[in-house]
């Protein structure tokens, strides 16, 4: 007998969601400029018609929603004027996903994410809203499984994840919509008068370097630090629960987040180690699951941080059955291989004298900026050629029942383990190098919707190129 699920009532903000920015935002300005000013300005009469009409549809379509879950199959019927009715089976569910914002908590409600193989890229399959006590009824029929074993992770580890994974740029991007939606609400330049401020911090710092810079500095410490306390905020308490079939992850402080999908939905794993990772001699493992994730590449994080011991313990007890079974392809060990990887790093070099002290010279009023600049590009050439050595030396792949690649993407370290059969695409690739040294480069991407990939250089061409042949029961 199927069991009736009904839409909670937050589910018709949803689906008005995406129309608030266009419509209800400018009646709020209006409404507190009326509450400040007494007077209302940019109020339409067609905005209010037009908002009526959507609470009017979105009401419609909550009242239609329903969900039907039996043993075998769960069933999401939706739809006002077209309805639409998609049935899956349970055993075809790739991941659910539930979470509970602060403003659910208030409402009694749940958020549900279902996901499949199959589906729009970069988006739940379904999405909706239920009762709280409904919603751990629906959660138990879907996924069921007893619990073998918990680990939890300490608030230590997570603000070492947070600290190591965050960036500037991810808190640049958090933080700037909320200040611009925050200004335009209440029709003050936020965004500038915080601007002003941070200037006025930064020009009472007194350095060797312009004032543009110290405010530079000073913007993308606050950007770091947004990005810090979000990426901690959503992984704390983070708890890990395996079953016999799958695998269940927990976190989040003001929004709980809870996470299962069965063991034969995932993809790859991944063990990602980022530069401040190496300072820490840290590392994460991430699983890449079809269907899930709102976002390219998005993988869900199983283990926030630890040392490589621990996170290879924790590999070979959640993914036993990805455990590699070949034999190591790496790049030929010798110093005359290694030294010219530190060819181009070198010419990045001579090129950056050559350019910093005729600018230091001709520019005299900008000697101290000349400086900060050349030593910025400085550590970055450095760096650069940490990362060409570490990539030559930690490039390897296996082939076998299972795929075993390691190698570096961008600034970060990767160790890939897949099924044989996720493979989607093996790309050996060749330049006038590698003719000259006999190697290629071989770029694996994974047979997901969010197709993983891991690129391997420096490998000898003929070795690669039989192996490949050899797994897959190629016949050259």
């Amino acid at each position: 007998m199927k069991t009736v699920y009904r839409a909670h009532p937050l589910m018709i903000i949803k689906l008005s969601k995406p129309f608030l920015i266009v419509l209800v935002f400018p009646l709020l300005r209006a409404l507190l400029q009326y509450l400040a000013k007494g007077e209302i300005k940019g109020l339409v009469t067609f905005e209010i018609i037009a908002i009526l009409m959507i609470l009017g549809l979105a009401v419609a379509r909550f009242f239609t929603f329903r969900v039907y879950c039996d043993d075998k199959t769960v069933t999401v019927r939706q739809g006002v004027i077209f309805v639409r009715k998609s049935e899956i089976e349970i055993a075809k569910l790739s991941s659910v996903q539930t979470e509970r914002t602060p403003i659910d908590y208030l409402c009694g409600a749940m958020t549900f994410r279902i996901n499949t193989e199959a589906g729009t890229k970069n988006r739940p399959d379904f999405e909706f809203k239920l009762n709280f006590s409904r919603g751990k009824e629906l959660s138990k029929q879907l996924y069921s499984d007893e619990p073998v074993s918990k680990q939890r992770f300490s608030a230590v580890k997570i603000a070492v994840m947070a600290a190591t994974t965050s960036s500037a740029f991810t808190g640049l991007i958090i933080g700037v919509p909320i200040i611009n939606r925050a200004g335009n609400l209440f029709g003050i330049a936020l965004s500038e008068m915080l601007f002003n401020e941070i200037n006025n911090v930064s020009s009472k710092f007194e350095t060797h370097f312009p004032p543009i810079v110290n405010t530079i500095t000073l913007i993308f410490l606050l950007a770091y630090a947004v990005s810090f306390i979000y990426s901690f905020c959503k992984y704390l308490s983070f708890k890990v629960i395996l079953g016999e079939n799958q695998l269940e992850v927990r976190s989040g402080f003001f929004s709980k987040c809870r996470t299962a999908f069965k063991k034969s939905s995932v993809n790859n794993v991944l063990i990602v180690q980022t530069p401040l990772m190496l300072l820490f001699k840290r590392f994460a493992m991430k699983v890449s699951v079809g269907g899930f994730g709102e976002s390219k590449s998005e993988s869900q994080i199983v283990v926030p941080s630890g040392k490589y011991e621990e996170i290879k313990k924790d590999f070979s007890l959640y993914f036993p059955f990805l455990t590699p079974n070949g034999n190591p392809i790496i790049p030929k060990r010798s110093l005359l291989c290694e030294s010219r990887f530190l060819f181009w790093p070198g010419v990045c070099l001579l090129i950056l004298l050559a350019l910093a002290i005729p600018s230091a010279v001709y520019f005299a009023n900008f000697t101290h900026f000349v400086l900060f600049l050349t030593f910025v590009c400085f550590a970055l050439i450095a760096f650069y050629a940490y990362i060409s050595i570490l990539e030559y030396k930690h490039t390897s792949i296996e082939f076998g029942e299972n795929i075993f690649a390691k190698g570096v993407k961008g600034f970060r370290t990767r160790e890939l383990y897949c099924p044989k059969e996720k493979v989607g695409q093996i790309r050996l690739t060749r330049f006038f190098t590698d003719f000259y040294y006999k190697t290629c480069k071989i770029k694996l991407t994974i047979c997901s919707e969010n197709a993983d990939s891991i690129h391997l250089r420096h490998l000898d061409y003929e070795t690669a190129r039989r192996n490949i042949f050899n797994c897959f029961g190629i016949e050259e």
